[in-house]
């Protein structure tokens, strides 16, 4: 019997479980309905952003993560892809035989959640500058390969969800949420990270267009200013109500629903780099665009 033998592995190893509480999915939908209508009413009065279609995106993607048999194939796949870099970033597997629609069970990382690490590891300025670089950069290089090259990343990449390990290692939990890139939309986002390492404005602009980013002005500067928020780690905060917003002077009119989690994952990243003390990337260092650039001279 599979079970009899997972369960007689399981004996033999640390191993996590997620349990699904039940009738979450029943209010989870119902809390989307009025997220929903919030998120058009924000859209008309405050927020210029095409905040519905990114409800939409989440809402269809949430659906799915209350399926834990998709979460642990998602899982898997994206461990099996990045297994060539296990020593610098590790991914959990599900354990055959004891994965249910309500129940995963599977490998057990022992960690320290990023946002946690501050208080478990006493470090000089210096140590912690490289640590924190070391962890970006193994941080950048997962999501990169996930993204650019495989087309299949999680994304929820959130403080909690990131474990460093022994030895500096990376841990990444949680992939009840995740997205799948078509080779077409990893060009057109390759070549949009491009552009803006190039900094080269008709072709950002360009990029933008073909993404299908839409803005209320045909204002190449703006439109520029709103690529490197969107897509770029080394952007600031945006100050989204304040009377300066860039999304008030020229409002984000239309964004594709397939690169909302792309959006989110670069956000999460440059939150890291700007939390973590002496971890801001620098030109050379930008996020993707080594990967982004060997997909696009494949694809050429």
């Amino acid at each position: 019997d599979e079970r009899r033998l997972a369960a007689r592995e399981c004996a033999c190893k640390d191993v996590a479980v997620k349990i699904q509480f039940p009738d979450v999915e029943k209010k989870m939908h119902a809390d989307f309905k009025n997220l929903r209508m919030l998120s058009s009413f924000l859209q008309r009065t405050e927020l210029q952003f095409d905040l519905v279609s990114a409800t939409d995106e989440l809402q269809k993607q949430v659906s799915m993560e209350f399926d834990f048999r998709r979460e642990a194939a998602v899982m898997d796949h994206i461990a099996e892809n990045l297994k060539g870099i296990q020593r610098r970033v590790r991914i959990p597997r599900s354990v055959p035989g004891l994965v249910t629609k309500r129940m995963l069970v599977m490998d057990y990382l022992e960690g320290v959640q990023v946002n946690e690490l501050g208080k478990h590891a006493q470090l000089s300025e210096k140590e912690r500058r490289v640590a924190s670089k070391r962890i970006l950069t193994r941080l950048s290089e997962a999501y990169g390969r996930m993204i650019i090259v495989d087309g299949v990343f999680q994304a929820d990449g959130h403080p909690g969800n990131i474990l460093v390990m022994g030895g500096g290692t990376v841990g990444l939990l949680d992939y009840g949420q995740s997205k799948t890139l078509s080779d077409e939309q990893r060009l057109k986002f390759a070549e949009m990270i491009l552009a803006l390492n190039q900094s080269k404005q008709d072709k950002v602009v360009a990029a933008m267009s073909a993404l299908g980013i839409v803005t209320a002005k045909s204002q190449h500067e703006s439109q520029v200013q709103h690529a490197y928020n969107m897509f770029d780690t080394r952007g600031v905060t945006m100050d989204l109500f304040g009377p300066n917003s860039l999304l008030k002077a020229n409002p984000v009119t239309e964004f594709p629903q397939e690169f909302f989690f792309v959006l989110r994952v670069v956000q999460l990243l440059r939150g890291l780099g700007h939390g973590m003390v002496g971890a801001f990337l620098t030109r050379g260092e930008q996020t993707f665009v080594f990967l982004s650039f060997t997909f696009v001279l494949v694809r050429c």
